[in-house]
């Protein structure tokens, strides 16, 4: 009989280089979603330098080290456009696609709200077994989500309103207070759109009928989770001299540093016109190098803001004050506001 790990030594033998690679990082990872998650991107034409991931050193959940010593300007990763998920995505889903694309045209926010109605369908809908499951699996869903791993993300969406209130007599509280306003009227929005999608797929698999007659809290919840990984993931792309908001699959996962240890640039990889699915490839690669010599083991750091936003901003956006708790920033504003009382009362 032959013993696993030779088995998976023989396996490996058998595959091209790059896949190894992949299946060496998947290996090495701490989270059972990791492994999944790199094949996917494989699958999907994604370039795998010397990165593996692992726990983060240096913030809360997971993230990605160098897996030997990386010179500067060595390739890391490249991710196809075709990998990313953005409006072209949202706008062209077979089901809610048109209504979607309607909200992007009225502006004032619907392209957010496109997307995330887009995260939030196809993660009700199909889960991890989806087109883009192992990708979704990785995005923080909600407070407990996975509940197999550690996610150990904060965002003022999920704050009770004590928690929020907290955060008053700081501009951090005028942010959260619109930033949950706006998710909500955006729920009720994406409710009337993707319901009927989400309860004709929760029928489909078999779930009770006080599933599908819930569907609108998972929705709730979904939306709530999509925004908090758009607000906390995403990234600013042009596409033909337009803007747009856009998840990038692995570049995400980076945690934040003020100066930080690679650089991403998205380039034309010369693909054919038109390309699409894992087999096409697509017209663009984000591209991620290294800004200076990385060790062994170190772990690759994006900067999240080019150090423009306050902490306050920095908190309602990504959930994180760099550099300290987010206990401590909540304690320092009450310490700074001694005469509040609650309800909105002050001393003198």
């Amino acid at each position: 009989l032959k013993s696993p790990m030779l088995l998976q030594t023989l396996a490996l033998l058998q595959l091209p280089l790059a896949a190894v690679s992949l299946a060496v990082s998947a290996a090495a990872a701490t989270d059972p979603r990791h492994a999944p998650l790199l094949a996917w991107l494989e699958r999907w034409g994604t370039e795998l330098g010397p990165v593996t991931l692992g726990k983060s050193s240096v913030g809360a959940g997971y993230g990605a080290f160098a897996s030997r010593d990386v010179t500067e300007g060595e390739l890391l990763f490249s991710v196809p456009s075709t990998a990313c998920v953005g409006l072209y995505d949202a706008c062209g889903d077979a089901d809610v696609g048109e209504a979607l694309a309607r909200l992007v045209v009225k502006g004032q926010g619907g392209a957010t709200v496109a997307l995330a109605g887009l995260l939030a369908k196809e993660w009700l809908c199909a889960g991890e077994s989806g087109p883009r499951g192992p990708y979704l699996a990785m995005l923080p869903w909600d407070a407990a989500w996975p509940p197999e791993a550690e996610q150990e993300q904060e965002h003022c969406l999920w704050w009770s309103e004590a928690q929020v209130d907290a955060l008053e007599g700081s501009p951090a509280y005028s942010d959260a207070v619109g930033i949950r306003d706006e998710v909500a009227l955006a729920a009720k929005v994406i409710k009337s759109l993707i319901g009927a999608s989400v309860r004709r797929a929760y029928k489909e698999r078999g779930e009770p009928p006080w599933a599908v007659w819930r569907a609108d809290d998972d929705i709730e919840r979904a939306v709530r989770g999509a925004f908090v990984s758009i607000l906390t993931r995403s990234f600013t792309q042009e596409d033909g001299g337009d803007e747009e908001k856009r998840l990038v699959p692995l570049l995400d996962m980076l945690q934040h540093a003020a100066e930080p240890n690679v650089r991403h640039v998205q380039v034309s990889d010369g693909a054919a016109e038109g390309g699409g699915g894992a087999e096409g490839g697509g017209r663009q690669r984000v591209v991620v190098t290294a800004r200076r010599p990385i060790a062994a083991g170190e772990e690759l750091l994006n900067s999240y803001d080019g150090g423009e936003l306050e902490p306050a901003t920095f908190l309602t956006r990504f959930g994180f004050v760099p550099g300290r708790g987010v206990g401590e920033f909540v304690d320092s504003i009450r310490e700074q506001d001694k005469g509040r009382l609650p309800f909105g009362f002050r001393i003198g």
